[in-house]
C-alpha cells in the first residue's frame, strides 16, 4: 500500500499535470481565436496599355464580406517578375485610402518574356495580425494595334491589324480577337462598331459618311481591347480627316431681352420716352414762367 506521502505526491502530479494541459489548451485556442478574427483579403490585378505604349499594372485590395467590404489602405504589396524558375523585383508598392495602387513601368524597361513572349507578373500581401495574406498571378503577353485608312470606290474603310509580340521580338498575327472602334469625343468614345481579325491579324470596318468631326473634319478613332485575358487592355489612337467639318466655336448671342445688350428698338424707345418726358417737363416751366410774367405786367 502507499504511504499517506506517496499518496500526496502522486496526487500533486496529477494537478499540475492537469494544469499543464489546460494551459495548453488555452494557449491552442486563443491562437485559433486570433487566426479566426483575421479578415479575409482578396487582390485584383490588371494589366493596361495605352496609346503612347506606357504599361500601366493596377492592383486592388479590398478585405472584409459581403457589404462591409472595403478597401485596404496602406498595404504594401510585392511585385516580382517569373523567369526560368527565378524570380526578380520588380517594385514594392503601397496601396492608396481606396486600396489601389498603379504601376507605371518605363516605356524602355523590358519584361522577361519567355519563347511564346508570356512575361508571369506575381504580386504578394503579405497580411498582418488583423488582415490575412493574398496573391495573384498575372500571365501578358505584349500586343500591338495599327490601323489603315483606305478609300474604295468612295466607300471608306478602316484596317485595324492586331499583332502580339513573341520571345524573339517578331510581330505575330493575332486572329480571331475582337476589337472595339469608337470616335473620341469630348468626355467619351462614341462607339461605331466592332471588327474580328482574320488570319492575318487584320479585321476591317466600313466608316458611315455623316460623322462630324472638328472644324478641319478630322476625327480621332480608338481601337481597344478590355481586360483580355492574354493581353489585358490595350487602346490605340489614329487621326483622320474623314468627318464633317463642325465649328465648335461659341458665337456671341445677340441683342435680345436676356442678354447683356438691349435690342436697339428697346434702346430707342426709351430714348423717344425720355425725350417726350423732358420736352413736357421743359414745356410746363416755360408755360409757368410766361403766366408770371403776364401777371406781373397786369398789375
Amino acid at each position: 500500500m502507499l504511504s499517506y506521502k506517496e499518496s500526496t505526491f502522486n496526487k500533486l502530479i496529477s494537478v499540475a499535470v492537469l494544469i499543464i494541459i489546460a494551459t495548453v489548451i488555452s494557449i491552442m485556442t486563443a491562437d485559433a481565436g486570433t487566426k479566426a478574427k483575421k479578415e479575409r483579403v482578396r487582390m485584383k490585378m490588371y494589366y493596361s496599355k495605352n496609346d503612347a505604349g506606357e504599361r500601366v499594372i493596377s492592383i486592388g485590395l479590398t478585405a472584409g464580406s459581403g457589404r462591409k467590404m472595403h478597401g485596404l489602405k496602406n498595404a504594401p504589396v510585392l511585385l516580382e517578375t517569373v523567369f526560368n524558375d527565378s524570380t526578380t523585383l520588380l517594385a514594392t508598392v503601397e496601396t492608396d485610402s481606396s486600396g489601389l495602387v498603379d504601376l507605371y513601368l518605363a516605356q524602355d524597361y523590358k519584361l522577361p518574356v519567355n519563347e511564346d513572349g508570356v512575361a508571369i507578373i506575381m504580386a504578394a500581401y503579405e497580411g498582418d495580425d488583423t488582415y490575412r495574406s493574398a496573391s495573384r498571378k498575372l500571365e501578358i503577353v505584349d500586343l500591338e494595334l495599327d490601323f489603315n485608312f483606305e478609300i474604295e470606290d468612295s466607300v471608306k474603310y478602316l484596317k485595324v491589324s492586331a499583332g502580339k509580340i513573341d520571345g524573339e521580338g517578331n510581330k505575330l498575327p493575332v486572329e480571331g480577337l475582337e476589337i472595339d472602334i469608337g470616335i473620341q469625343r469630348l468626355y467619351s468614345v462614341l462607339p461605331i462598331g466592332s471588327v474580328e481579325t482574320e488570319k492575318d491579324g487584320t479585321g476591317i470596318l466600313e466608316v458611315q459618311d455623316d460623322l462630324p468631326g472638328d472644324a478641319k473634319g478630322m476625327l480621332t478613332f480608338v481601337a481597344n481591347i478590355e481586360d483580355h485575358d492574354e493581353f489585358g487592355t490595350v487602346t490605340k489612337t489614329a487621326t483622320e480627316k474623314w468627318g464633317i467639318p463642325v465649328s465648335y466655336e461659341v458665337k456671341p448671342l445677340p441683342r435680345q431681352l436676356y442678354t447683356d445688350e438691349a435690342p436697339l428698338w428697346m434702346i430707342a424707345l426709351v430714348v423717344v420716352t425720355l425725350a417726350g418726358a423732358w420736352y413736357h417737363f421743359f414745356l410746363s416751366v416755360s408755360k409757368l414762367i410766361k403766366l408770371r410774367k403776364a401777371g406781373q405786367e397786369r398789375l
